[in-house]
């Protein structure tokens, strides 16, 4: 189960890198959620980031990242295709702190998500 839902979020990943779009790089929920109804995504400054904790690939990577000051909490839950904003999430519970992983405030490819249990990092999504 695991090993399908990693190469199901590599697929995505790789599949909204692949299209171009006029909108400045920026894939939205409806393209996500279009293509996994089930991704675990939230939009920040107009991006979407898609949780990338579990993908093999990431494992080494993510030690690379610490957080650094809070950018915000989420402030909606939803699933739906349609209306989704800002600091709208589709599994984060609502007040789940996100934090700037860098010291660079212009670098919001990773953001850290504060858990109960264990951070949680999503990554940026853009068009090829």
């Amino acid at each position: 189960m695991r090993i399908r839902r990693e190469l199901l979020t590599l697929f995505l990943v790789l599949s909204l890198l692949a299209g171009c779009g006029a909108d400045g790089g920026k894939v939205s929920a409806r393209d996500v959620l279009k293509q996994n109804s089930d991704a675990d995504i939230f939009q920040y400054d107009g991006f979407i980031y898609s949780n990338m904790t579990d993908v093999e690939w990431f494992q080494k990577e993510k030690e690379r990242y610490v957080k650094h000051h809070l950018l915000g909490e989420i402030k909606k839950q939803s699933t739906s295709r349609f209306g989704f904003k800002d600091l709208t999430a589709t599994k984060l519970p609502i007040g789940t702190k996100l934090y700037l992983s860098s010291e660079n405030e212009r670098d919001l490819g990773i953001i850290i998500v504060e858990n109960e249990e264990t951070d949680l990092y999503y990554m940026k999504l853009l068009e090829g």
